[in-house]
């Protein structure tokens, strides 16, 4: 399993981007249980609100089953000093669209794979689906990991040595996580993802 990094400085962060390709043979009996996170799921604002989010009309496993390997995209960021909680969240969501954005791109060049967004999908303020309307933006609009049952915790931890920090109320984390990817299919042979 090839692994690969990079860490980039911005105004008002540093980027740490990790990349790793990993078999859905090892992936998905180590890392993904779709009861137990679509319990999770249930509990969140998101479910039934989010065309991202489950309940989905098919079963992710099936999803799962239809690729050989997840080409993972983590990004670390760590926020200069003196940032704030809300600034911290702002430079997150910045860097969720910025992946996202890259994630579709690659997504173009690999025929038959299929983004996995990193969280739930933010491309509307409002998702029509609550007001049951279709996706405004089913081009861009892809799952997370979480979202298929996948344990992006144990994923990070297992392939990458990695934890991740969750936010307190209140707090500015010392780093936020993002974790996307890219599901290839069987037989692709193109070059690296990172």
């Amino acid at each position: 399993m090839e692994r690969n990094a990079e860490r980039m400085k911005k105004e008002d962060c540093t980027l740490e981007r990790l990349v790793t390709t990993i078999p859905l043979a090892d992936y998905v009996p180590r890392c993904v249980d779709v009861p137990k996170f679509l319990a999770y799921c249930k509990a969140c604002p998101s479910y039934g609100t989010r065309w991202s989010c489950p309940p989905h009309d098919y079963d992710p496993m099936d999803l799962w089953a239809r690729y050989e390997a997840l080409s993972l995209v983590v990004l670390v960021i760590t926020p200069h000093p003196g940032i704030g909680r809300d600034r911290a969240l702002d430079i997150l969501a910045r860097e969720k669209n910025t992946l996202l954005e890259e994630l579709l791109a690659l997504e173009g060049k690999v025929p038959g794979s299929l983004v996995l967004s990193a969280g739930n999908c933010q491309l509307c303020r409002f998702c029509g689906r609550s007001r049951g309307e279709p996706c405004c933006h089913p081009e861009k609009m892809r799952p997370s990991i979480e979202a298929l049952g996948g344990d992006v915790s144990r994923t990070l931890e297992h392939y990458l040595g990695r934890s991740i920090q969750w936010t307190k109320p209140g707090e500015t984390p010392q780093y936020l996580t993002l974790a996307g990817g890219l599901l290839i299919p069987g037989g692709w042979r193109g070059g690296g993802h990172g």
